[in-house]
């Protein structure tokens, strides 16, 4: 009697990740129809850094790199959702921190924080994190 119900588990347990998994794929797809959309306001930015006198070109070119460094950021989200490895998973966090620091960074301190964010992503990915799975398996 048990192992029916073991049965039934396992079968609901695979159903419901079988629907996570689409879900996950829809998400990934609006996040790429919503990045190619606004493909047509990084042009739009880009003609007015083209317009704008020199000295009023740094904040409309500092936009312009927050929102591309965010399209970057939206794509890596979609990859991550679905290809679940680490490596996608350090990917978005590197860009999200890279992001904030070019764009949001305000005071030295911030930039060390930043700084060690970025280094401790290398180092998770140069000595904790496995490229090749084969070589965990041997």
């Amino acid at each position: 009697m048990e192992d029916k119900k073991k049965d039934k588990l396992v079968i609901v347990e695979n159903k419901l990740e079988k629907v996570i998994k689409w879900i996950e794929v829809i998400l990934a797809i609006l996040i790429m129809m919503a990045v190619f959309l606004s493909g047509k306001d990084l042009i739009n930015i880009i003609y007015k850094v083209y317009v704008t006198e020199a000295i009023n070109s740094y904040d409309i070119f500092q936009k312009f790199l927050s929102h591309l460094l965010l399209l970057v950021v939206g794509l890596e989200l979609a990859l991550m959702l679905i290809k679940h490895t680490p490596a996608n998973v350090l990917e978005v966090m590197l860009y999200a921190i890279a992001r904030k620091m070019l764009i949001y960074t305000n005071t030295t301190t911030d930039i060390l924080i930043g700084v060690i964010a970025l280094a401790l992503i290398f180092i998770i990915d140069k000595y904790f994190h496995t490229k090749d799975i084969k070589n965990v398996i041997k």
